[in-house]
C-alpha cells in the first residue's frame, strides 16, 4: 500500500467518525494547553529573574575589588594582564565618584543613577561602538565637562501626594537628556548644617592642621551628557561615565571643599591615602566574550590572587530552581496529557471492533501487517497532531491575553528603570516540542490498538457480524 493511499484512509476513517475524533482531539488540546502554559510560566519566571540580575551589573561582566593600600594595585599594568585571559573581550580600570547628578534648573528632577559616576580610561571609550548608543555620540580624550549615561539611568520628578505630606517619584516620559542641562554636585548642600565626610574630620592629607571653615561644603559642576548608551553596550549598571579630563575638573573643584569627597581611601588605620597619581583605581571590570566565559576567566582571575565578584552564581541557582519549579508545572501539566493518552486508546479500540470486517478484507485482499498497523498509528499519529496544533494556537492566544492583563497591573514605580516581561513566554522551542510531544503521544497511544488489528484472524473477522 502506497503512503498516500494510507494517509487518504487514516483521514476518510477519521472524519467517518468526526464526533468521537473531535472528543478525543478535544482532550489532546486540554492536555497540549496544560503542559504549555506551565511550561511557558516557568520560562517567564526565568526571563523575570535573569533580568533582575542584568540590572545589577550584566551577565558577562567580572567585578576585581581591592583598594589603594591593598598590596596588589590594580593599574594599566593589571588591565593588561586580565587582557591575556582567553575569552575576555574588554578590561575597565575605573575610579567610583559617589557624587549626585542633577538637573539644571529643575530641583524637582532626580537622575536616578544610583550607583554613581564612574571615572574609566580614555582607551576604554574607545571600545564603545556606534551601535552601543541609544542616543549622542562617544566621549573623545579632550571632552571635558561631559559624561556618558547608561540605559538604566532614568530621570524622575517629586510629585506631590495630594491630601498628604509626602512626595511620590515619577519617571518623566521622553526626557531629553541631550538637550538639557546637567551639573554634578561634590559635597553635600544643606542651609541648616553643614555635615563633614569620611570619618568626620578636615584634615589634611600631609598632617597639620588647616582651617577650613571659610571653604564652601559643595561645589557645583556644570556638565552636558554626550550620549546615552543602549541596553546592549558592555558598560552596564546605573552609572554616569566621564573621562580623565572631567576627572581633572572635579579634582580642581574638590580641593576647595572642606572635605574631600574624591580622595577618601584610607588605610588600615583610618587615615586618608595621599594620592600623588593623576587618580587611584578602585577597581576593575572585566567583560567576557558571553556568559559561558565567565566561570573559566574568574576562576583564572582567582588563581592570580584577587577577589573576584560575578552573577554566575546567582545565574546558576536561578537556573536551578527555576528548572525544578519547571519540572513541577511539567508534572503536572503532563497529568492531562496521560488523560488524553488513554482517551485514544479507547477510541482506537473501540474503531477496530467496529472495523473487523474491514480489517479482515484487508487481509483476504493482500494488505500485510504493516500496512494495517501503520493505518492505525496514523490515525492515532493525526489525533494526536491536531489536537497539538490547536492546543498551541490557544495557548498562544491566552499567553498574550495574560500578558497583557499582566504588564497592565505592574506598578512601574515597583519596577524602578527595568522594563517587567511577560509572565508567560513560549519561545519557539517550545512550541515545536509541544507540538510533536502531543503527536509523538498519539502514536504512542496508538500501537497497542494498532498491535491487536494485526493479530486479528482475516477468518473469524470475516465470520463476525
Amino acid at each position: 500500500m502506497k503512503t498516500e493511499d494510507r494517509l487518504i484512509m487514516a483521514f476518510r476513517n477519521l472524519w467517518r467518525r468526526k464526533s468521537r475524533t473531535i472528543l478525543t482531539i478535544l482532550s489532546v488540546v486540554i492536555g497540549t494547553i496544560s503542559i504549555i502554559m506551565m511550561l511557558s510560566l516557568g520560562l517567564g519566571m526565568q526571563e523575570q529573574q535573569k533580568q533582575m540580575v542584568e540590572s545589577f551589573g550584566g551577565l558577562e561582566n567580572i567585578e576585581i575589588m581591592t583598594d589603594a593600600t591593598s598590596s596588589q594595585k590594580i593599574d594599566q599594568n593589571t588591565a593588561n594582564k586580565f587582557k591575556n585571559i582567553k575569552g575576555v573581550r574588554v578590561v575597565i580600570p575605573h575610579k567610583d565618584v559617589y557624587a549626585e547628578i542633577k538637573v539644571k534648573g529643575k530641583d524637582k528632577y532626580n537622575v536616578e543613577a544610583y550607583q554613581g559616576i564612574r571615572v574609566i580610561p580614555n582607551e576604554v571609550f574607545k571600545n564603545i561602538k556606534k551601535e552601543d548608543f541609544d542616543q549622542g555620540t562617544n566621549l573623545s580624550p579632550s571632552d571635558k565637562n561631559s559624561l556618558l549615561l547608561t540605559s538604566q539611568v532614568e530621570v524622575t520628578e517629586e510629585i506631590k501626594l495630594p491630601g498628604q505630606e509626602g512626595y511620590s517619584q515619577e519617571n518623566v516620559e521622553d526626557f531629553d537628556f541631550l538637550g538639557s542641562n546637567f551639573y554634578i554636585r561634590l559635597g553635600y548642600k544643606d542651609e541648616e548644617e553643614s555635615p563633614k565626610f569620611g570619618l568626620e574630620q578636615n584634615l589634611p592629607v600631609n598632617g597639620g592642621e588647616e582651617d577650613t571653615s571659610d571653604k564652601p561644603n559643595y561645589a557645583d559642576i556644570p556638565v552636558k551628557v554626550k550620549g546615552k548608551l543602549s541596553k546592549n553596550s558592555f558598560l552596564t549598571g546605573s552609572y554616569g561615565f566621564i573621562n580623565e579630563s572631567t576627572y581633572k575638573t572635579l579634582e580642581k573643584e574638590d580641593k576647595k571643599l572642606q572635605s574631600s569627597q574624591l580622595n577618601t581611601d584610607l588605610d588600615s588605620m583610618g587615615n586618608p591615602v595621599k594620592n600623588n597619581s593623576k587618580y587611584i583605581y578602585t577597581g576593575i571590570s572585566v567583560v567576557c566574550n558571553d556568559y559561558q566565559s565567565v566561570k573559566n576567566v574568574e576562576q583564572e582571575i582567582k588563581e592570580m590572587g584577587y577577589q573576584t565578584q560575578s552573577n554566575t552564581e546567582m545565574i546558576d541557582n536561578i537556573n536551578d530552581a527555576t528548572t525544578k519549579i519547571m519540572m513541577i508545572l511539567g508534572g503536572i501539566g503532563s497529568i492531562a496529557f496521560i488523560v488524553s493518552a488513554i482517551g485514544i486508546i479507547n477510541t482506537m479500540l473501540m474503531s477496530i471492533y467496529e472495523r473487523q470486517k474491514e480489517i479482515g478484507v484487508m487481509k483476504v485482499i493482500g494488505a500485510s501487517i504493516a500496512d494495517i498497523r501503520s493505518m492505525f498509528l496514523l490515525e492515532s499519529g493525526f489525533i494526536g497532531f491536531f489536537g497539538g496544533v490547536l492546543g498551541l494556537v490557544i495557548s498562544l492566544v491566552l499567553s498574550a491575553l495574560f500578558n497583557k492583563l499582566f504588564l497592565a497591573s505592574v506598578d512601574p514605580s515597583v519596577m524602578g528603570n527595568t522594563e517587567p516581561t511577560s509572565l508567560f513566554s513560549i519561545p519557539v522551542w517550545l512550541a515545536v516540542a509541544g507540538v510533536s510531544f502531543s503527536a509523538l503521544v498519539g502514536v504512542m497511544a496508538g500501537y497497542l490498538p494498532a498491535k491487536r488489528a494485526t493479530k486479528l484472524s482475516a477468518i473469524e473477522t470475516l465470520r463476525s457480524n
